[in-house]
């Protein structure tokens, strides 16, 4: 599954047809989640936790426009205009001393959108624990396609940055019962390969090494299913 998404946006409900959509101004600081919420938005999920290692609970907020928005998207080099709602992902850390919370980053193509009637909602969740950044994914089409799979990204902040350390990927044939678990780790360059079937415990393992000479981010990885890990599969 490879997405790409043209930030060319018009609006449908509520606004004529012909005018670009422009993703709002988010409040650089805050001291709770609602701060960060702009007019017209709302909170999809959020998470608690310390991501910046200085011992405070940092806030993640996936947010959600309200109405539904025409976008021009590009999916496997085929042009479409879909319907959906515009998400935004945001992460702000603790300041001790001002006490309050200080936006570091946000994504307005990392969250993906729920834009397909054959497909059940594909954002699944997120997390901080350890310090470590998790942002879950689930891909279950209702019609034209037997397989499911799940993704859950991994990201630490370091140097300014939120990089990508790890990433789980699951896949299970509804028809044929096969399974494939694959778990990256970017930081030792390895990949871990198991198969197997649902109807058996036994999984055949197998590791890879990788050749990942510089960590991805939240900037230079903007999308899931867009980076190409092996010839036919996508991360």
């Amino acid at each position: 599954m490879r997405l790409q998404l043209i930030t060319i946006f018009i609006l449908s409900f509520g606004y004529s047809f012909g005018q670009v959509f422009s993703y709002p101004e988010v409040n650089t600081n805050g001291q709770r989640f609602a701060d960060f919420i702009p007019n017209g938005w709302t909170v999809l999920d959020s998470a608690k936790g310390d991501m910046n290692k200085d011992g405070k609970d940092d806030l993640a907020l996936v947010v959600q426009f309200r109405d539904s928005v025409l976008i021009a998207k590009v999916e496997n080099d085929d042009l479409d205009t879909v319907f959906t709602q515009p998400r935004m992902l945001l992460l702000a850390f603790y300041n001790v001393i001002s006490k309050r919370y200080e936006l570091v980053e946000r994504s307005n193509t990392f969250i993906l959108t729920h834009d397909q009637d054959n497909m059940e909602e594909p954002f699944h969740d997120i997390s901080i624990s350890i310090g470590v950044l998790k942002i879950g994914f689930n891909i279950f089409m209702n019609s034209g396609g037997w397989g499911t799979f799940s993704n859950i990204y991994k990201f630490i902040y370091q140097d300014k940055e939120f990089r990508l350390i790890g990433a789980e990927y699951n896949y299970l044939n509804r028809g044929s019962g096969e399974t494939v678990e694959r778990s990256y780790n970017f930081l030792k360059n390895k990949v871990k390969l198991s198969t197997g079937t649902i109807s058996s415990d036994i999984m055949k393992t197998k590791w890879h090494n990788l050749k990942v000479n510089e960590l991805k981010t939240l900037k230079t990885f903007s999308q899931p299913f867009t980076w190409k890990m092996e010839k036919y599969f996508y991360l």
